[in-house]
């Protein structure tokens, strides 16, 4: 594991020890807990703002990737495949932790999920 040193005021750190101690963990697991939430958090806002680029720019990417799936990055088109798969492998490649939107373009902005209940 590596490790690093990040600086935290006094009132932080005092708050981190007791949280810690009264979830019978440590200071270091806590953090590397908050710390992982926080990130996880992060990418899903950037990929709603990925997807805010696709449906703003969905008539652009509809001529030239019609069919293909797609990857925003910072609202630029980075890479794209006919297969989710291969696309998927190749991003987490260069990209293995960012939040990085991974499309089909299709003719509809939105896919469209149908649930039926079993009482239907």
């Amino acid at each position: 594991m590596d490790t690093a040193t990040v600086t935290l005021t006094k009132e932080t750190v005092r708050n981190l020890q007791q949280t810690a101690n009264s979830l019978g963990t440590s200071s270091s697991d806590l953090a590397e807990k908050a710390i992982r939430q926080y990130l996880r958090r992060e990418a899903a806002k950037k990929v709603r703002k990925e997807e805010e680029f696709y449906r703003q720019q969905h008539e652009e990417l509809l001529k030239t990737y019609n069919g293909k799936y797609i990857t925003l990055h910072h609202g630029q088109v980075i890479d794209y495949a006919d297969d989710e798969l291969t696309l998927y492998l190749r991003i987490r490649q260069k990209y293995p932790t960012l939040g990085i939107l991974i499309k089909k373009v299709t003719s509809q902005v939105d896919e469209v999920w149908q649930m039926r209940s079993p009482s239907c």
